[in-house]
């Protein structure tokens, strides 16, 4: 939503022609009638939409291509990607400074300093949301799938705030200023930090497994990332779209805390897959969790 009209909203997705292609839709009258573009020609999702809170003509998308800038309320776009990798999952402006930008991506947190021409990683991979402190601009807070992170220098030298955490795979983050931080969790539902006495609070399962897959979408292969509570049997295996079982990449007992498996998108002969949806399924004697995969050629 404009931070600055309430009656017009972005919506960010794709649209399938030849492929799937990164679209951004637009209302001016609270959701009565859109108006949807394209932003490139090759295979993209759009993931992440920021108005610029003291510009109401400054948009930015980011998604699977990288990051695009609108300076006219979204009738153009262009290319804002340099320096930037990986999928943009999140992006926030700074309300005191607009050429201050951040964007969560799978490969870090970048920063840019000229409102997205360039960007810088500043750490924190696999992030999935990224906040400013209103009340302190050089403050920063980061949602990745091994927990919560914060930076006091205005992005970089991050920490991690993960006590209390039962699921470690944040994927946004709020904040009521000076009161309370919000984060909110693929498996264990939301969770609040006190920003007055650094005390949190839970709301959710005592279940701390978390799985995710980097890059997603994927060409030659994709790297299944997942933290463990306690030490366990666990079996990693990908399913096809019709639930038959493609390969198993693992089954052994694994220690507590993080860790990965490399997916080349072949079956269990050594075959390439074709292009389309498979499933991650990470299994342990008490659930199953599942992460969505995409191959691209």
């Amino acid at each position: 939503m404009d931070p600055n009209n309430s009656n017009v909203l972005y919506s960010g997705g794709y649209v399938y022609t030849t492929t799937y292609l990164m679209a951004v839709s637009k209302t001016t009258d609270g959701g009565t009638s859109w108006a949807r573009d394209t932003l490139n020609t090759v295979y993209s999702t759009c993931d992440a939409i920021c108005v610029d809170p003291t510009n109401s003509s400054v948009i930015y998308a980011g998604g699977y291509t990288g990051l695009y800038k609108s300076i006219d309320a979204g009738v153009t776009w262009n290319p804002s990607s340099t320096g930037l990798t990986g999928t943009v999952y999140d992006i926030e402006v700074n309300t005191q400074r607009a050429d201050v930008v951040f964007a969560a991506t799978g490969n870090g947190v970048f920063k840019s300093t000229n409102a997205g021409a360039n960007w810088t990683n500043t750490g924190c991979p696999n992030a999935y949301a990224v906040l400013i402190d209103p009340a302190n601009p050089l403050t920063v807070y980061a949602g990745a799938y091994t927990g919560v992170y914060k930076s006091t220098t205005g992005g970089g030298g991050w920490t991690s705030m993960n006590t209390g955490l039962q699921d470690l795979y944040v994927t946004s983050l709020s904040i009521y200023p000076n009161n309370w931080l919000f984060c909110g969790t693929k498996g264990a539902g939301m969770y609040r930090w006190s920003l007055i006495v650094g005390v949190e609070e839970q709301v959710g399962s005592d279940m701390a497994i978390n799985i995710c897959a980097n890059p997603n979408p994927a060409r030659e292969r994709t790297t299944v990332h997942y933290a463990l509570p306690r030490m366990m049997p666990v079996t990693v295996a990908v399913y096809d779209i019709q639930g038959r079982l493609v390969t198993t990449l693992l089954s052994e007992d694994q220690s507590a805390g993080c860790h990965e498996v490399i997916w080349n998108g072949q079956d269990r002969t050594g075959n390439r897959l074709p292009t389309g949806v498979y499933f991650c399924h990470l299994v342990t004697p008490n659930a199953r969790f599942i992460e969505k995969v995409v191959l691209v050629d």
